[in-house]
């Protein structure tokens, strides 16, 4: 199902309320902040894709440039999350295999060309590979519609808002500078408003998404289910824990 870029648009308009109606308030860069909260949550919450790659006897399968083996792959941005090997008929009802995570990197770089590197095996052409990776959320050109899931509709329209009120906060403060005394404490007072505002709608969209701490800030988590030896990735930019310097 497809969410169009208006329904953001009505309901930013709405979480906003009579604030709009500020002439500090650009209507117009909304929709940038609004595509840019996409962006943000498809870093928190990525989609994924999935594509079979025939083997071609070779460690090198390339990620990006004209003969890329993953076609929604977006440079940069996507990360693969499991390879199935060799790669089941479903109708046969086979059980699927998965390489483990010291047996693939998808970040080798060479002549301009990223590149899935499998350390481990070198699958015939008589195999395939069925690699899961993440894909951004991104609006389509005409009509502008996103695949965002619907059940997060409200928390990205409140990072939008988030977003609209620190642009506002930004402006005011701007203006501010450059205005009579008595003006210019208005205007402080209208940026420290809006700050507020835009870390109330922050602590909304983590706390829907379970993104936030009991303070309602982002935080990692204490401990985690995952292989020891696993490298740090998606979902969320999961890190390596350590100690550090004592």
């Amino acid at each position: 199902m497809t969410t169009a870029l208006t329904v953001f648009r009505t309901q930013v308009d709405e979480n906003l309320g009579d604030k709009t109606s500020t002439t500090i308030y650009d209507s117009d860069a909304r929709d940038t902040q609004i595509k840019a909260a996409v962006e943000d949550y498809s870093r928190d919450v990525p989609q994924t894709a999935a594509g079979d790659v025939t083997g071609a006897a070779t460690r090198y399968y390339p990620l990006t440039g004209a003969s890329a083996s993953l076609t929604a792959w977006v440079d940069g941005v996507s990360q693969i999350t499991e390879i199935e090997y060799p790669a089941v008929t479903v109708s046969n009802g086979g059980l699927p295999q998965y390489m483990g995570p010291d047996d693939w990197r998808d970040n080798y770089e060479a002549g301009g060309i990223a590149y899935l590197l499998l350390l481990n095996h070198t699958p015939a052409a008589t195999e395939k590979m069925r690699i899961t990776y993440t894909v951004p959320y991104v609006f389509s050109e005409t009509p502008e519609v996103t695949t965002t899931p619907t059940a997060h509709f409200y928390a990205i329209c409140a990072l939008a808002t988030a977003k609209c009120c620190r642009a506002i906060a930004a402006n005011y403060a701007n203006t501010g500078d450059s205005i009579l005394n008595v003006d210019s404490t208005d205007h402080n007072a209208q940026y420290s408003a809006f700050l507020r505002l835009a870390e109330n709608y922050e602590t909304a969209y983590r706390e829907a998404l379970g993104l936030a701490g009991d303070d309602g800030k982002a935080e990692d988590a204490a401990g985690g289910f995952v292989d020891w030896d696993t490298a740090p990735g998606w979902p969320a930019g999961r890190r390596f824990v350590y100690h550090g310097n004592r």
